[in-house]
């Protein structure tokens, strides 16, 4: 009972303070003239994480698309066509699920067709892997009247060195592609990893303290990245909102939305978010690790003008039940 109460205290704070901290940010921005706006976009389609029975996909492929429509939101998923073809004899209906996405009105992008990592893959390999995950995401967009136009980067990695990342964005623009930023960056997969597999095994206790801590994590988030652009440029930037396409986010993005709108963001298209100027900021960032465009300009310019030790932390209880899950996988 004494833990009951705590708890139930606990999120009553942490609502007031995330109430006031998004009720500020609205001032601010009013203040100075400017909007904040923020650009989703889902990665991983038909399902980040772990794979799921067609049921499991379907429903939550249902209630993600449903708070899409409830909150107005132009969403841009990426698509991993491997995963059409992951059991033999569903490849109709995963497809039928991904043109769901097409059928509410969504744009939908090329996240490679296995999700290989262009650190570690050359180029060439790379590229024919890009090609080979257009085919079933083009013949969608194309019954729709649409274009496939955006590609983004498995695991934010754009190229081991400088040399490569500028051969592979030539290809990029040969084929027609924009890449697509992300300014907010988080680790809803590794939240998402403990919450499926207590879903798997019925654990409704645990998958209700992640819920509730993957809440709280994305506000600070938010605000984290909005300082990063205050440092960076002075004024609010257009944020590209990296997310998953998994079970966390179907029950708990319409609460992430909640937040988004406590912060005072209205939701604008990829297209649109693309105009900001910020986004034409040189970056000549290469390496292993996968990072946001606003760590990209930061390294840039060589000036450090962000702590990046200060970025959120995933709570040590998810970041313990993540780890003891993969030991066990071994």
């Amino acid at each position: 009972m004494r833990e009951m109460i705590f708890r139930a205290v606990a999120l009553l704070l942490l609502a007031t303070i995330f109430g006031a901290s998004g009720a500020k940010a609205q001032e601010k921005a009013k203040a100075e003239g400017t909007r904040l706006e923020v650009a989703v976009t889902f990665d991983d389609l038909l399902v980040n994480g772990e794979s799921l029975e067609l049921g499991r996909i379907r429903e939550m492929t249902s209630k993600l698309l449903k708070t899409f429509a409830e909150h107005r939101i132009p969403v841009v998923g990426f698509v991993n066509e491997r995963q059409l073809y992951r059991t033999p004899g569903e490849i109709d209906e995963r497809v039928a699920i991904l043109k769901m996405w097409v059928d509410a009105g969504l744009e939908l992008g090329n996240h490679t067709f296995s999700h290989p990592s262009l650190h570690r893959t050359p180029v060439t390999v790379f590229e024919d892997d890009l090609i080979r995950g257009e085919t079933v995401t083009r013949m969608l967009l194309a019954g729709a009247g649409k274009k496939l136009r955006y590609f983004r980067h498995p695991f934010l990695q754009t190229g081991p060195t400088l040399e490569a990342r500028a051969t592979f964005e030539n290809f990029l623009k040969e084929r027609g592609y924009t890449v697509a930023p992300v300014t907010v960056d988080n680790s809803d997969w590794m939240f998402n990893s403990v919450y499926t597999k207590a879903k798997s095994r019925g654990d409704r206790e645990l998958m209700k303290r992640v819920g509730e801590a993957y809440v709280p994590y994305m506000d600070a988030v938010f605000d984290f990245h909005e300082r990063a652009a205050q440092t960076l440029f002075g004024r609010p930037v257009r944020q590209t909102l990296l997310l998953h396409a998994h079970e966390l986010n179907a029950d708990y993005f319409g609460e992430v939305c909640d937040v988004m709108k406590r912060r005072g963001y209205s939701f604008v298209t990829l297209e649109e978010a693309l105009k900001d100027e910020a986004y034409a900021e040189p970056d000549r960032y290469a390496g292993a690790s996968g990072v946001s465009w606003f760590y990209r300009w930061d390294f840039t310019r060589g000036k450090k003008q962000i702590d990046w030790r200060a970025e959120p932390h995933v709570p040590d209880f998810v970041q313990k039940f993540y780890a003891d899950e993969r030991r066990q996988s071994r």
